[in-house]
């Protein structure tokens, strides 16, 4: 099973094999040296899995993990593995406390690290929920069908992927940029149509359910309403 990695080591020897060998092996990869570097990535692109080093020259990839995990980085539902050359028992409960899917222990075979990380990308595709459930609204994925409180609501193809994007993490403010980038493509080109969309799509909602849904903070970026009277 091909996946997205982002690779966030910053020994370039090591980050150049590691990309080199898992593109021959049909994946997508992106490499980064640091954490600050793998946070933009991350909420510039969607990545499946990624593979940390702990000893980043700015901060440790432990922390990393925890920004992860704490949706500051975008990217809750991430697969992460440890990379690293810090192999104690502590040092491995301890990142798995702070929420990573495996442990590798460096130097390190190719070939098992490739598996792992395919085993990974299969649970992960395995855990992939048809549904998005909030609430009475419901969006079924495969169907591309919306409903509220057991009633159809067609919607329009830019505004089904907009309400499913809040939906994917509803209580996380989404920057108007990075949903500009992953609805229409492109950023930093004025935010007129994502407001226009979210506008209507609003209206919508409001007149199947009676609520708001779609919520403007502070003209940042969007949520969805995940609390209903």
């Amino acid at each position: 099973m091909c996946a997205s990695l982002l690779v966030v080591e910053d020994d370039d020897t090591i980050a150049e094999f590691l990309a080199e060998n898992f593109r021959e092996d049909g994946h997508q990869v992106t490499t980064v040296g640091t954490a600050a570097e793998a946070v933009s990535a991350l909420r510039r692109t969607r990545s499946d899995i990624a593979l940390i080093d702990v000893g980043l020259p700015d901060r440790s990839g432990l922390d990393l993990v925890r920004m992860i995990r704490a949706g500051e980085a975008g990217a809750t539902a991430l697969g992460v593995i440890v990379v690293s050359g810090r192999g104690a028992e502590q040092d491995r409960v301890r990142a798995f406390e702070r929420g990573v899917d495996d442990y590798v222990v460096k130097p390190f075979s190719y070939t098992e690290l490739l598996l792992r990380t395919q085993a990974l990308a299969a649970r992960i595709a395995g855990r992939v929920a048809a549904e998005l459930v909030v609430g009475p609204l419901v969006i079924d994925l495969a169907a591309r069908a919306v409903t509220i409180d057991g009633v159809l609501l067609p919607l329009p193809a830019k505004e089904y992927e907009l309400l499913t994007a809040l939906a994917r993490d509803p209580h996380k403010v989404h920057m108007k940029e990075d949903l500009m980038e992953r609805i229409w493509g492109y950023r930093n080109c004025g935010t007129r149509t994502l407001d226009s969309h979210a506008s209507r799509l609003r209206r919508r909602l409001m007149a199947a359910n009676g609520e708001p849904w779609v919520i403007n903070n502070w003209s940042i970026g969007y949520s969805l309403r995940t609390v209903v009277q």
